[in-house]
């Protein structure tokens, strides 16, 4: 017995629904950006014999593109420099009690690419004993708006008998695994402020 017409045009939709959804998996498979995927199926229309070869370059050629828009972090990606820090008592001028550490750093991008790009930055505060006392970072990360500004750290430490610590302060990436400045160190007595600029 013959199929009918309408058999073999079923037959022949899901043959044509089946090869598509095997060239969108390779494609996704692939992780094609969305530009390169409409010249890859552009590239399908072609002609043998046709500037196959040149499409798959101009794809490759975009994801070199698409790699350099990636911010390079690096730890001399920008320069920092102490601005002002203290390690002050909040009473009487707050409720609050404990002593507030606060450092206010002057940046300095040297990585054009960390532009409109988020950051992190990292304070580490410890004991006279060197024992590390509080890590605390910015709560959000910062986007990095122009090549120069100030980043402010601060932290309270409720434990009254800490009269020096040092506190340290890194750059990060947002992800606060980077590093992507110098280091900065500030040793303080309790009471101190400091304007280093």
């Amino acid at each position: 017995m013959k199929p009918s017409s309408r058999q073999r045009i079923s037959k022949v939709s899901i043959l044509g629904l089946s090869v598509g959804f095997l060239f969108l998996s390779v494609c996704f498979s692939l992780a094609i950006s969305p530009h390169s995927l409409q010249k890859l199926a552009i590239a399908q229309e072609q002609p043998p014999g046709s500037s196959a070869t040149s499409v798959r370059d101009e794809i490759s050629s975009d994801a070199r593109d698409e790699l350099t828009l990636l911010p390079k972090y690096s730890p001399n990606s920008i320069y920092q420099t102490l601005n002002y820090s203290h390690f002050v008592p909040l009473s009487p001028l707050s409720n609050s009690p404990g002593n507030q550490v606060k450092l206010l750093l002057n940046y300095n991008v040297t990585e054009s690419s960390l532009i409109d790009n988020p950051i992190n930055a990292i304070m580490e505060v410890y004991a006279a004993n060197q024992s590390l006392v509080r890590t605390s970072s910015l709560p959000h990360p910062l986007n990095l708006t122009g090549s120069e500004g100030i980043i402010q750290l601060a932290t309270t430490l409720n434990d009254h008998n800490l009269k020096n610590i040092t506190a340290i302060a890194l750059l990060t990436d947002d992800e606060k695994a980077i590093p992507i400045s110098n280091v900065l160190e500030a040793r303080l007595n309790l009471g101190e402020m400091s304007a280093d600029n």
